[in-house]
């Protein structure tokens, strides 16, 4: 009993992992193993941190410093500014040590802070859609390799049964050697079929388990069934869909705003920059008299600089960020029609595939029904033979219809921002 229940224990992940996929469980596994989702989704996180660089520059500049000078002096010596930047008499004695504390607060900088947090967060934004286009295309990728591999085992399927039931009607027919030769030709054409869906299945199911970042080889079991699904007989409402949701539109509303934000900060190079700053030095001949306030000396210093810039590249920046600008809005508009045409492109072919399907599958249904009826009356002949080679043919451009349908449905809910109903 306990080996039985220590295997059955054993065999429940193994029997809860060979569930069939579902449509909504490939496109989830599609956008949470997408090296391309993945990368967007740390683009995010970047362009996070750099709207907190950007607080940053709000605030005093601290800085807490130290050094050990030795020194032989003939003359009067100024130390760089890694150093300290302090004057040196040849007074002072061949050895000192100096304490450091300086705080730097920028009072008024024309707008450059503000703008540069603006244009962090502005970019965060961007970011974000930027993840949502890249989950949108995996999400499609996703449905286009689902659909593929429903459509190349359906095919599979009913190849191997016509190439039986064909098998089976030319073995009942009478045939002289013309008619055996003519029935060779129609079996081995099924048979091909047969043999090119069973390739085709392989070579879908390889792709959908790339999409969703699994082991190829293993058995993918899927669930759904191959029919059309429903489309909205008026594309106006997937227009509006697509202004309000389309990543890529949103994106460039964020470059808009990121490309007016350029020209503000191309205009205030010409405004004075203003800084408080003050600095305080502990200086003594030893490190131990740095904590004797009667053997140390001390400095403090406070100030307020105004910096006024003169440069004459000013009007030119403020040009060339005005022109990309313009630039902006140009690429705006032709997104925008170009969203438009994928809308009204894929609307069309999923309704034209939609009204496909339903024709040939009844046409389908109506001369099965006929060629059975047909069949049921006598011993079958030659002509029954080739009829029922053409239904399967017929059969075949029906299930050719639906998956169309699908890939353009596909395509329309890319193409919209937002899935359909179901």
């Amino acid at each position: 009993m306990k080996a039985a229940a220590l295997a059955a224990i054993l065999l429940l992940p193994a029997a809860a992992g060979a569930s069939p996929l579902s449509l909504d469980e490939a496109v989830a596994l599609a956008v949470r193993n997408s090296p391309a989702t993945l990368a967007a989704e740390q683009d995010i996180i970047i362009a996070r941190q750099r709207v907190r660089e950007a607080r940053f520059m709000q605030l005093p500049q601290l800085t807490l410093s130290g050094t050990a000078s030795r020194v032989n002096l003939e003359y009067p010596v100024v130390l760089g500014s890694e150093l300290g930047e302090r004057f040196l008499d040849p007074a002072i004695s061949d050895t000192f040590y100096t304490l450091r504390a300086q705080a730097l607060q920028p009072l008024y900088t024309g707008g450059r802070n503000t703008n540069t947090i603006k244009m962090a967060r502005a970019a965060h934004n961007q970011a974000k859609v930027s993840y949502e286009a890249v989950k949108a295309q995996a999400a499609l990728d996703a449905k286009k390799a689902f659909y593929s591999l429903l459509y190349q085992r359906r095919l599979l399927e009913r190849a191997g049964a016509w190439s039986a039931r064909a098998a089976a009607i030319s073995a009942a027919v009478r045939k002289d050697a013309y008619e055996e030769l003519e029935a060779s030709v129609l079996l081995s054409g099924l048979t091909d079929r047969a043999r090119q869906a069973a390739s085709a299945e392989g070579a879908a199911s390889v792709e959908l388990q790339r999409v969703i970042s699994r082991e190829p080889g293993q058995n993918l079991e899927i669930s759904g069934e191959l029919a059309p699904q429903p489309v909205p007989a008026d594309p106006a409402p997937s227009l509006a869909t697509a202004m309000e949701s389309r990543p890529e539109l949103k994106s460039e509303l964020y470059r808009a705003q990121m490309d007016d934000i350029a020209v503000n900060m191309a205009l205030v190079r010409r405004y004075p920059t203003v800084y408080l700053g003050a600095s305080y030095d502990v200086n003594a001949y030893g490190v131990s008299d740095l904590a004797d306030d009667s053997m140390r000396s001390k400095n403090w210093v406070a100030s307020l600089a105004i910096h006024f810039p003169i440069s004459y590249d000013v009007w030119t920046q403020v040009q060339q960020r005005r022109a990309q600008q313009r630039q902006g809005d140009l690429e705006r508009i032709e997104l925008q029609d170009k969203v438009r045409f994928e809308i009204l492109s894929a609307h069309k072919d999923a309704r034209f595939w939609a009204d496909e399907a339903a024709r040939l599958a009844a046409e389908t249904a109506r001369l099965g029904a006929a060629y059975e009826a047909a069949a049921a009356s006598g011993r079958p002949t030659m002509a029954a033979l080739r009829a029922f080679c053409a239904l399967c043919e017929m059969e075949k451009r029906a299930m050719d219809a639906v998956y169309a349908q699908l890939a353009a449905r596909a395509r329309l809910e890319w193409a919209r921002g937002a899935d359909l109903p179901r």
